[in-house]
């Protein structure tokens, strides 16, 4: 026999209270299944009140005595995954600069891999991506990662517009020509 382990009053007052401000039938299915078993009931009898299985009884139980009720409450949210809508000049605004010079990934890596941009996109967007699902979002944004490129880059604000001026002086014909 398995039964939920209540520790002292404080808890079971606690308990009482989440069932009464519980406003989600499932979670109040299973707040009242161990307040049941806490009083003694058992597993047969919850499941014919609450027409579930023995194994899903039992598992609310376990979840309750190893954790409490915060182990009774579902991990995931219900709904869509967020989704991550970045433009195309976002990304390449992303994949020209290094990956080390983003303190959160934590990495001396120069070049992207797909692994990083998903550790990227988890760390700095909270959007959960697997490295396939990047690369069919870079063909999307036509963006080739094709092999490494070495790209240089400064940390100076100024940069683009200095190398940019400094071609526009090379693209000048010389006068002693």
């Amino acid at each position: 026999m398995i039964f939920a382990t209540i520790s002292d009053e404080a808890g079971k007052i606690q308990l009482i209270e989440a069932i009464k401000s519980c406003h989600k039938p499932h979670i109040y299915r299973r707040l009242l299944t161990v307040q049941l078993s806490a009083e003694g009931k058992k597993v047969s009898e919850l499941t014919s009140i609450f027409k579930v299985t023995p194994q899903t009884i039992r598992a609310f139980v376990h979840a309750y005595n190893q954790g409490g009720l915060e182990q009774l409450l579902p991990d995931k949210k219900p709904g869509r995954r967020p989704r991550l809508n970045l433009t195309t000049e976002q990304w390449t605004e992303i994949i020209h600069q290094p990956p080390g010079s983003f303190e959160k990934l934590n990495t001396l890596c120069q070049n992207w891999t797909l692994k990083l941009l998903s550790n990227y996109c988890q760390q700095y967007h909270s959007v959960k991506l697997c490295p396939s699902m990047l690369w069919y979002i870079l063909r999307q944004h036509k963006i080739n990662m094709g092999r490494s490129q070495l790209r240089i880059t400064s940390p100076d604000p100024e940069y683009t517009q200095k190398r940019d001026r400094i071609e526009a002086i090379k693209k000048k014909p010389k006068p002693w020509n």
